[in-house]
């Protein structure tokens, strides 16, 4: 007996490889309602794509669900409570296509990677493909360091071009999200909401796949009018700081150096802006140190992968 039904994957192939701005707003609502419970249990997924969300089935068919935890890892103690020290020099574990920068970068993981995760697959939804995909990788070639590569010098503008800018805010957001940082789940649902309201759309629960709208208990309809508000607010009250901001180098100042648009310590801004126009991070770790191994050799970018041995099984 099935428990589920489609993957969002196999939906999106149905559709043509194309889902509406409205399905994906909805979709990212729900995502991440879906990893910010997960997280509150100290708990980080690392392998977020399209193939690990499924929809429910009969009266539950409006609901996204989340799966596949054999490469979720704990972030936090649950007794202590202390974070997971920051490493480096790891190996992927996840999906090339999806993973964050971080990862890419051999990181360690936190909950900022796997929201940015989430921010590319929705936009792998609206454009069908994202531009690392496809990449030539010649014998003897990192794959994963030319995917990396690739992710790290397309910048937000880029990546979203044609798309609402609600998009590039939340690719900007989770890029610029502190190891340890507490992410702020609710402006980026906001995002999201804020799309529905610009396309005049109702969270409704209809999405693309679906021949008639779906019969959705009052209690739910009115959790999310509930949260509503608070979301609108949250997105509100980051526009009225970023509005102070001359250009989005100002902007990523601000998310790095300090809380809520005030400076806590004196930057050489024109430096930094020199060093941006050369193409220099001064937060870059160094080049991915993966071995170019055998199984680089036969990879594919849409299938996840696991060299960390400290895993959670479920």
């Amino acid at each position: 007996m099935e428990l589920l039904g489609k993957s969002l994957e196999n939906l999106f192939q149905e559709q043509k490889k194309k889902f509406s701005i409205k399905t994906v707003s909805m979709i990212g609502i729900q995502m991440l309602e879906r990893i910010e419970f997960i997280h509150n249990k100290y708990i980080i997924h690392r392998d977020i794509k399209p193939d690990n969300f499924l929809m429910g089935l009969d009266t539950k068919s409006h609901i996204i669900y989340l799966l596949d935890f054999g490469l979720s890892k704990k972030y936090r103690s649950t007794k202590t409570k202390q974070h997971i020290k920051f490493t480096s020099n790891n190996k992927l574990t996840g999906t090339a296509r999806y993973a964050s920068i971080n990862a890419l970068n051999g990181n360690e993981q936190s909950r900022r990677d796997d929201l940015e995760a989430i921010g590319y697959v929705l936009i792998f939804f609206l454009k069908g493909n994202l531009p690392w995909q496809g990449l030539k990788v010649n014998k003897g070639e990192d794959r994963y360091k030319k995917i990396y590569i690739k992710k790290k010098n397309t910048s937000p503008e880029i990546l979203c071009e044609g798309l609402p800018s609600e998009f590039k805010d939340y690719i900007i957001y989770t890029r610029n999200l502190g190891f340890e940082d507490e992410p702020d789940y609710s402006y980026l649902k906001g995002l999201f909401v804020r799309i529905l309201e610009k396309e005049n759309c109702y969270y409704d629960f209809w999405f693309d796949w679906m021949k008639e709208k779906p019969e959705v208990p009052d209690n739910l309809y009115n959790k999310f009018m509930d949260l509503y508000e608070d979301h609108i607010s949250k997105v509100n009250d980051f526009d009225n700081i970023n509005k102070k901001n001359d250009n989005f180098i100002e902007k990523f100042l601000q998310n790095e150096y300090s809380d809520y648009g005030v400076y806590e310590q004196e930057i050489d801004i024109q430096n930094f802006k020199d060093n941006i126009a050369e193409g220099i991070d001064e937060n870059d770790e160094g080049d991915n140190k993966n071995d170019n191994n055998k199984e680089n050799k036969d990879y594919d970018e849409n299938n996840s992968i696991n060299k960390d041995e400290d895993c959670i099984i479920f």
